[in-house]
């Protein structure tokens, strides 16, 4: 299978899966509206993209599928109202993590458990899952000047599903998951690789995220962050420097 997608020609969603996107459009048409300074940097060519947190409100089917993951393998039951606090790691990490909160002894071995995770999830359809609110305007703009790429610590096949599902696939040249280089972030590898894919150099991008394994790669990499502010966060966030940052995409926006 495939870790890694390049496109040479916008691919463009089918209508189904356009839905979550226009529902965002709603509050965005009221009048064209120009890009924030961040964006006219004159050294600035490429534009890389975090998902979970950053663009995507996913947490409730991420969540959602750990919980019937455990009870299905028989762990037990995570609250309903539990949140975990590690949203930003691999799969494995997450896993980990939520059994160790729950008191739980996770085994040495995570396939079994991760390939339900990946049934469940894929099962929900992202049904739960949103762009934030004008994420989708900001990169229809930035689409028609930058080239744009997706770095993420989901797998890639469900990076790839998740941005077709809400209908913004077409606006991305590379797409990229944890599973698509030899390390996942905070690994500087998977944001230099796609920035390479992108045939740009780090210098030349930004790398949009909301935690601090996304402030770490990019600090890594050498490619200036800028902090979705409003996105999942974590205790080390504010240990990590950041180029700009913001609460909310329409701050991107200017009339």
């Amino acid at each position: 299978m495939n870790t890694l997608e390049i496109f040479s020609t916008p691919v463009v969603g089918d209508d189904a899966g356009c839905d979550h996107a226009r529902a965002d459009l709603t509050t965005d048409k009221v009048e064209q509206r120009a890009l924030h300074a961040l964006f006219r940097q004159a050294d600035v060519r490429g534009l890389i993209f975090d998902l979970d947190g950053t663009l995507i409100d996913s947490a409730d089917d991420i969540v959602g599928s750990m919980r019937d993951m455990l009870r299905e393998t028989g762990y037990g039951e995570v609250p309903q109202d539990y949140f975990p606090e590690n949203l930003h790691g691999t799969s494995d990490g997450i896993i980990r993590d939520v059994m160790r909160d729950m008191g739980w002894a996770a085994p040495d071995d995570l396939t079994e458990l991760k390939a339900t995770y990946y049934r469940i999830y894929a099962e929900r359809g992202h049904a739960n899952t949103r762009l934030y609110p004008h994420a989708w305007e900001i990169l229809r703009q930035c689409s028609e000047h930058f080239s744009l790429g997706v770095c993420t610590n989901k797998i890639y096949r469900n990076a790839v599903s998740v941005t077709d599902t809400l209908g913004i696939r077409q606006h991305f040249a590379a797409i990229t998951g944890a599973d698509s280089w030899s390390a996942a972030k905070p690994s500087p590898v998977p944001l230099l690789e796609t920035i390479r894919t992108l045939n740009l150099r780090p210098e030349e991008c930004l790398y949009f995220g909301d935690t601090s394994v996304d402030a770490e790669c990019a600090a890594r990499a050498g490619v200036r962050f800028v902090l979705h502010e409003s996105g999942y966060g974590d205790p080390a966030l504010h240990k990590q420097p950041c180029h700009h940052a913001f609460k909310q995409w329409k701050e991107l926006l200017t009339v």
